[in-house]
């Protein structure tokens, strides 16, 4: 583990001046990251896309060791990991626009694990429990994590199926763990904590936002060798998941329905347009790559 890198990288993860898109340009154009602390304002501002008041903000705070001391204590006290560590996930390597810092609660183990994205409509049909039930079981036996959104719905019940089937789940959350949406699921939040593992790019204070949910959803896909789209309506959110999936070269795998069925209108476009439909879990494991 490189930790005076970590550590340099959490330091600029903490101004929201700072965008993740440059932090990342600048580490794959230099080969040694910690040269940014050397860096002048006015080289912070080229490199960082800052205006030179803020560049020089953040000079001035990164050179105060009063500072330092205090986000050192806040980053060995914290659950984290950076791009630079050991724990990162070589999947999220090759997706455009990679988190740089991650949050974290519970087994890390699993981001080693293979890991299959399991998505749908907040507002699933009757018959979503009986797709569930008929694809992961199947798959929770052959070891493959479930990975999921913490969202109502289908992301929900496929965190719980596996929980009470013996699988391993991991939530990639749009928010700090301070904050837990929807507060419905609570006693979820913390049987995946204690069972599985909670992943977020936010920190612990940051509060749910609308445009964190579409922005994780790269992670979701990111992570998994393959996209499961169990129920989704026509414009649905879960759409935006599938198109990043198919973005970052996964396969993407839809349960088709009956054309009457609102919460399969959106499978049924996905599947025009070259999903995989898929009436068992083999048709999954097959075209997953190994």
């Amino acid at each position: 583990m490189n930790v005076k890198d970590s550590f340099i990288l959490y330091i600029f993860s903490q101004f929201k001046e700072v965008k993740r898109r440059h932090l990342f340009q600048y580490i794959c154009e230099h080969d040694h990251f910690d040269g940014i602390l050397q860096a002048t304002p006015q080289i912070l501002s080229k490199h960082l896309n800052l205006s030179l008041i803020d560049s020089h903000k953040i000079y001035k705070k990164i050179h105060d060791e009063a500072f330092k001391r205090l986000i050192w204590q806040q980053f060995k006290q914290t659950s984290v990991f950076t791009w630079f560590d050991p724990q990162y996930p070589e999947s999220f390597r090759f997706i455009p626009d990679p988190p740089l810092v991650l949050y974290y609660k519970g087994d890390l183990s699993l981001l080693h694990s293979p890991m299959i994205s399991v998505i749908g409509t907040r507002k699933p049909s009757q018959q979503a429990y009986r797709k569930i039930n008929h694809i992961l079981n199947p798959l929770i036996n052959q070891s493959l994590t479930i990975v999921s959104g913490l969202a109502d719905g289908i992301d929900g019940m496929s965190h719980q199926y596996a929980l009470d089937h013996g699988g391993k789940t991991i939530a990639v959350l749009g928010f700090g763990f301070n904050h837990i949406y929807p507060a419905k699921h609570r006693t979820l939040f913390q049987s995946i904590a204690q069972k599985g593992l909670l992943l977020s790019e936010y920190p612990p204070h940051q509060k749910p936002q609308k445009w964190h949910f579409p922005e994780r959803n790269r992670l979701i896909s990111g992570l998994s060798l393959g996209t499961l789209i169990i129920e989704a309506a026509e414009r649905s959110g879960t759409l935006i998941t599938a198109d990043q999936a198919l973005e970052q070269g996964k396969e993407v795998f839809v349960i088709p329905d009956s054309i009457f069925l609102e919460q399969a209108k959106g499978c049924h476009s996905l599947i025009k347009d070259g999903a995989t439909p898929v009436t068992t879990a083999d048709d999954i494991t097959f075209n997953l790559p190994t």
